[in-house]
């Protein structure tokens, strides 16, 4: 169960990629693994479901990443990708593929501030008075440029010839 408070860099729905043509699933899977790990993110994969249909492969794949920053705060990415009508030819697929990112920093990871309703009042002005700037300007911006370099690695491998 997660605890402590979601600030989210992206809407709940998270960033979202679409395309419909040729793209190489398997290295967008392994490159996203790889960059995760690089990156210092504990991986979990949370499902990955391939299924046949009459018009192609769909597939639902979802990996949920986390990274302690500090004591107080903790990143967590989740990349979710679902292909429909995927047919394979030369190792790639050619299909629709959606990608949803969703991105949040998790405040008061230990929840220490959530135990009396006194102790969450405080909560609430630690983090709207004394630490705002550092939860903006440090916390938010490194996760969200975070985000930005996974889906840069990802884009490589969307319309690969």
């Amino acid at each position: 169960m997660i605890k402590g408070q979601k600030d989210y860099v992206t809407s709940k729905q998270g960033l979202i990629l679409r395309y419909n043509g040729i793209f190489d699933l398997k290295k967008i899977y392994n490159s996203s693994k790889q960059w995760f790990n690089d990156n210092k993110y504990d991986l979990t994969e949370k499902e990955y479901k391939e299924k046949p249909t009459s018009v192609g492969s769909e597939f639902n794949l979802i990996l949920e990443a986390e990274r302690d920053i500090d004591d107080y705060a903790k990143f967590f990415i989740s990349l979710q990708i679902f292909v429909f009508d995927a047919k394979k030819a030369d190792g790639k697929y050619n299909g629709k593929i959606k990608i949803n990112i969703p991105a949040y920093v998790l405040l008061d990871r230990g929840d220490q501030w959530q135990t009396s309703s006194l102790k969450s009042f405080l909560f609430f002005i630690y983090n709207n008075l004394f630490i705002k700037n550092k939860i903006q300007n440090v916390y938010e911006d490194k996760l969200y440029s975070d985000l930005m370099n996974l889906i840069n690695n990802i884009k490589k491998y969307i319309n690969v010839k």
